[in-house]
C-alpha cells in the first residue's frame, strides 16, 4: 500500500483534501453556535479595544484574533467563509499529518492521515467556528516539526546551512503555534520522542538543540496560566481538588479520550462533567492502569515493536496542558471535550493506519481501509449535520447529557429569540437548579419573566445575578431595562449607569438617553447620544435622536440647528432615507433653520412612507409636524416637570 507511482502523490493529495471537503459538506450551510458570531464581533480589534500593534500582548492566542480580525474583513457576519477556512485548514493540516508521518517511515502514513482527517472526534474543532485556534495552530506545529525532521536529515548529510536554514524555520513555526493556542507548548517533547523513534536513542545535542524549544514553551506556558487565572477565570472555583487527585483525574482523562479515539460514537460537546473522590479505590485505577501501559509497551517494545509506545507517548505529552493538571475555564462546564485532543488523535490514527498496512495480503488493507473511511466519513457527516445549526446541536447535547447547564441555558435564550417563552423558561429554572450560581441563567431568566410582566420574579432573579457577579454589565442593563419597563426610571438609569461603568456601549448609552429624555433632563440626554456616536459612529439612532434634541430641545441654549442638519443627514443617507422617522427629524432640523419650505417637503415624504408602512401613531405625529412646518413654526419638546428623584 505504500508503493506509488511517481508523481502519484500529487492524486493522493487530491483524493486526501476531497475527501475532508466532502465530509463536511452539511457545515457549508450552517450558521454560527456558541458564541460564534460574539467572538468575531467583539474581537478586540475589530471594536477598537486593541491593533494589530498591541493585540500581540492582551490574550493567549493573538495570531488568532488577528485570523478572525482578518476574515471578519472579507466575509463580516457571513458564517460561510469562517466554515471554509476552517475545513481548508483542517485538510492542509491532514496533509501535513501525511508528510510528517512519511518523514518518520511509519506505514500506512497516507492511510493514517485520511483516518485523522475524517475522523468525528475532529468535528468539533472544523465544524466550530470558536475553534480556528486549533485549525490555524495544528499547521504550524506540523511545520515544526516537518522542518526539525529536514534540518535533522540535512544535518546527517552534511549540509549545514541548509540544516541551520531548516531549524531556524522549525522555531519559527513554533512560535507562530504557540501564539494560535498554547496548548501546542508540547511539541519539545514530541521532537524529542521522534527523535528516538528514528534513531530508538536520544543525544545530547538533540537536547541542546531543543533548549530554545522548551525556552519558549516555558514562556508561553507561564503566559497562558496567568491569563487563565486573571481573566478567563478572574479567580472563579474550577477544580477544588488537590494535586495528587488532578493526576488520578488526568489518567482518567487520558483513557476517556483514547476511548473516543477508537471508538467514536456518542461523541456530545459537552459530556457529564464527573467527580474526582478521594476515597474511592476506582478514582486511581485509570492512573495504575495508564502507568500499566506504558510499562508493559516498554517491557515488548522489541518483540511488538515501538510503535505502540511511540503512539501512547505521542497521544499522552499532547494531551498534558488539557487533562486537568492546571486551571481553564471549560474545566468548570467539563473535564473532557472532543476538541481538546485535537493535536493528540494523531497518534491513534497513525497507529491504526500502520496495523491496517501491515494486513498480510494487500486487497486486504485496501478493503479494510476503504470501509474503516467509509464509516468515518459518514460519521464525520452526520456529526456536522449537528453542528451546523445551533437549535440541533443543543438538542443533541440535552439528548447525550440531559445535566448539562450550559445547553439548558442556550437553547433557553434560542426559544426566547424565537419567541417560545414557556419553552425558554423552563430551561433557564433548569439550568439555575444545575447551577445555582450561574449568573447568565439567572439575567435570562429575569429577562423572560420581565418579558411576562413578573417583575417579582423578576427582580428576584436580577438580584441573584448581581450577588453573584455585583459588576456584571448585562446583568446591570438588563435589570435596568426591566426596571424601566415598570416606570421605576431613577433606578433604572442608575443600573445602566453602572453597566456602563464596567463596558462602555453604544446601545446602553442610547437607552439612557432615553430615559433622561423622558425625565426632562435633554442635557444629559445629548451627552450620552453624544457618548454612543464616539462608539459607533455611523450608527443611525444616534445620529437620528440627537439631531432631534439638537432642534426640538426646550431649552433654547441646548438647540443647535445647523448640526442637526448634518446629523439628520447622515443617519437619512445610512438608511437610504427610507426611513419615515429619520425624514421627519432631518424635517424638524430643518424647520429649526428657517428653512420651511424643506422641512415641509421632507415631512409630507416620510408621511408618505408611514402611511405607506401602516404606521398610524407614527403618521399622526408626522402630521402635526407637518401642519406646524407649514404655518412657519418649529417644533418644541414639551417641558417636563422636575420629579426631584433623579440620579447623579
Amino acid at each position: 500500500m505504500t508503493r506509488t507511482r511517481p508523481n502519484a502523490w500529487i492524486s493522493q493529495a487530491i483524493f486526501l483534501v476531497l475527501m475532508v471537503l466532502t465530509a463536511y459538506w452539511p457545515v457549508y450551510r450552517g450558521e454560527f453556535v456558541w458564541d460564534d458570531l460574539l467572538l468575531v464581533k467583539q474581537n478586540p480589534i475589530v471594536n477598537g479595544e486593541a491593533t494589530l500593534r498591541s493585540v500581540w500582548f492582551q490574550g493567549d492566542f493573538p495570531l488568532t484574533t488577528v485570523a478572525f480580525w482578518l476574515q471578519w474583513q472579507f466575509w463580516a457576519d457571513n458564517p460561510l467563509g469562517y466554515h471554509l477556512v476552517n475545513v481548508l485548514l483542517h485538510a492542509f493540516g491532514t496533509l501535513l499529518v501525511w508528510r510528517v508521518l512519511n518523514q518518520l517511515q511509519i506505514r500506512g502514513a497516507w492511510l493514517g492521515a485520511a483516518i485523522f482527517g475524517l475522523h468525528p472526534v475532529c468535528v468539533t474543532s472544523v465544524a466550530w467556528i470558536s475553534e480556528l485556534k486549533n485549525t490555524l495552530s495544528l499547521p504550524f506545529y506540523l511545520l515544526s516539526l516537518a522542518w526539525w525532521l529536514d534540518a535533522d536529515v540535512a544535518r546527517e548529510r552534511g549540509y549545514r546551512l541548509k540544516a541551520a536554514a531548516y531549524y531556524g524555520m522549525s522555531l519559527s513555526a513554533f512560535v507562530l503555534a504557540l501564539l494560535a493556542k498554547t496548548s501546542t507548548v508540547m511539541l519539545p517533547a514530541v521532537i524529542l520522542g521522534c527523535v528516538w523513534w528514528k534513531r530508538n536513542r536520544l543525544r545530547r545535542e538533540d537536547i541542546l538543540r531543543a533548549t530554545p524549544y522548551f525556552a519558549l514553551a516555558l514562556a508561553f506556558g507561564l503566559m497562558t496560566v496567568w491569563f487563565q487565572s486573571q481573566h478567563a477565570i478572574s479567580g472563579a472555583p474550577v477544580q477544588t481538588e488537590g494535586f495528587a487527585l488532578r493526576i488520578a483525574g488526568a489518567a482518567k482523562v487520558v483513557w476517556f479520550y483514547l476511548v473516543k479515539a477508537l471508538l467514536p460514537i456518542q461523541l456530545n460537546l459537552i459530556y457529564p462533567r464527573w467527580e474526582i473522590r478521594a476515597g474511592e479505590i476506582g478514582t486511581y485505577l485509570p492512573l495504575i492502569g495508564l502507568a500499566a501501559a506504558f510499562a508493559a509497551c516498554w517491557l515488548l517494545r522489541n518483540g511488538l515493536g515501538r510503535g505502540p509506545l511511540f503512539c501512547l507517548y505521542f497521544f499522552t505529552m499532547n494531551l498534558l496542558p488539557v487533562v486537568g493538571l492546571i486551571d481553564m475555564y471549560y474545566f468548570a462546564i467539563s473535564r473532557v471535550s472532543d476538541h481538546l485532543q485535537y493535536i493528540a488523535l494523531i497518534g491513534p490514527t497513525a497507529l491504526v493506519g500502520a496495523i491496517l498496512a501491515t494486513l498480510r495480503k494487500p486487497v486486504w488493507c485496501y478493503v479494510a481501509g476503504a470501509l474503516v473511511l467509509l464509516c468515518l466519513g459518514g460519521a464525520t457527516a452526520r456529526r456536522a449535520h449537528v453542528f451546523a445549526a445551533e437549535d440541533r446541536l443543543w438538542r443533541d447535547v440535552l439528548e447525550k447529557n440531559p445535566t448539562a447547564w450550559v445547553a439548558h441555558n442556550n437553547l433557553g435564550a434560542l426559544r426566547a429569540e424565537q419567541g417560545r417563552l414557556n419553552e425558554a423558561i423552563a430551561h433557564f429554572e433548569k439550568a439555575v437548579t444545575l447551577k445555582p450560581d450561574n449568573y447568565r441563567a439567572h439575567v435570562n431568566l429575569g429577562r423572560a419573566y420581565a418579558e411576562r410582566g413578573l417583575y417579582e420574579k423578576a427582580d428576584t432573579h436580577f438580584r441573584a445575578a448581581l450577588r453573584i457577579r455585583p459588576l456584571d454589565p448585562d446583568a446591570h442593563k438588563q435589570y435596568g431595562l426591566a426596571l424601566a419597563r415598570q416606570g421605576r426610571t431613577p433606578w433604572a438609569i442608575l443600573h445602566l449607569r453602572e453597566a456602563l461603568r464596567s463596558r462602555p456601549d453604544a446601545e446602553t448609552h442610547m437607552l439612557l438617553a432615553e430615559l433622561y429624555r423622558t425625565e426632562g433632563r435633554t442635557d444629559q440626554a445629548i451627552t450620552h447620544c453624544r457618548a454612543a456616536l464616539k462608539l459607533e459612529p455611523d450608527m443611525p439612532e444616534a445620529l437620528n435622536n440627537l439631531a432631534w434634541l439638537l432642534a426640538t430641545a426646550a431649552e433654547p441654549s441646548l438647540r443647535n440647528g445647523p448640526e442637526a442638519v448634518r446629523l439628520a443627514e447622515r443617519a437619512c443617507a445610512i438608511t437610504e432615507f427610507k426611513d419615515p422617522r429619520y425624514l421627519g427629524t432631518l424635517a424638524a432640523a430643518l424647520a429649526e433653520t428657517g428653512r420651511f419650505d424643506e422641512a415641509v417637503a421632507w415631512a409630507q415624504q416620510a408621511l408618505a412612507k408611514a402611511h405607506a408602512s401602516g404606521d398610524v401613531e407614527l403618521a399622526k405625529s408626522l402630521g402635526y409636524l407637518l401642519k406646524l412646518f407649514g404655518s412657519g413654526r418649529p417644533y418644541r419638546e414639551p417641558v417636563v416637570p422636575d420629579s426631584g428623584s433623579h440620579e447623579q
